[in-house]
């Protein structure tokens, strides 16, 4: 959305969701179970413990301008025509994946339950999260935003509970966006299969059942990936893929190729 997010500390973020939370009561009580489920895990530590870790902040603000969003923008207009939408999405300056983020993903994570929230709250809450790969999905998102064939998203709820770095959509493409998992783990070693990637793979595959994910990329980089160059050459292959795959499909593949 346009609108500038002010970055909120932990004893604002408390006080703004519960105030989301009396709204969700009455148009979807499994949100506002959500957010009292968050409410309640923050409740047991101090702001100024909180507000000391950078991962844990992001999230909560995310989330909660997220909600903020959900609530007031995208839940009104979700049974609108086709043609309204686009036309808000465009006064909105609203990307297909953005909205697609808010109309279908984010409301799936509400309805159902997420068997690892209370383990990745809690690692965010203790400083265990590392972001490793951040500034990596960070560039890639910026690279594909900026063209004019393509729009991606990244999440901390996508990343941390369904093994999804960032979502890309082709554009003009009408097919649901794909979701995109980076690893810089081999797929091979020695000439085999990298016992530690198909581990990996088995608990990505997993993560995409658990959440019915039925377009889905597993792109293994080397360590040169984050390169201006590189950035263009691996946002050209996302959104090739994204266009050219049928409706569903789940794929590895090894970037370069």
């Amino acid at each position: 959305m346009s609108a500038y997010r002010i970055k909120l500390q932990a004893i604002e973020i408390k006080a703004r969701l519960q105030v989301l939370k009396k709204k969700a009561l009455f148009i979807e009580p499994k949100l506002a179970a959500r957010i009292s489920e968050i409410g309640t895990t923050l409740a047991k530590y101090k702001n100024e413990l909180l507000d000391k870790k950078r991962f844990l902040i992001g999230f909560l603000n995310e989330f909660y301008y997220d909600i903020q969003t959900y609530i007031y923008d995208i839940k009104p207009i979700l049974n609108l025509p086709q043609g309204e939408i686009e036309k808000f999405c465009q006064q909105k300056n609203l990307s297909v994946t953005e909205y697609y983020w808010y109309s279908v993903i984010l409301p799936n994570w509400l309805s159902q339950e997420d068997p690892k929230f209370s383990y990745w709250i809690e690692k965010l809450i203790q400083g265990e999260y590392t972001g490793s790969d951040e500034d990596l999905i960070i560039a890639i998102t910026k690279t594909i935003n900026a063209r004019s064939d393509g729009s991606a998203s990244n999440r901390y709820i996508l990343d941390l509970s369904m093994a999804t770095d960032l979502l890309v959509s082709h554009v003009p493409s009408t097919i649901e966006p794909v979701f995109v998992q980076l690893t810089g783990t081999a797929i091979l070693r020695d000439g085999q299969r990298n016992p530690d990637f198909l581990t990996k793979q088995q608990k990505w595959n997993n993560t995409l059942s658990c959440w019915g994910i039925k377009r889905a990329l597993l792109v293994a980089h080397d360590a040169q990936v984050n390169t201006p160059n590189n950035l263009l050459k691996l946002a050209d292959v996302m959104l090739k893929e994204s266009s050219d795959r049928p409706i569903t499909f789940i794929d590895v593949i090894p970037f370069p190729g």
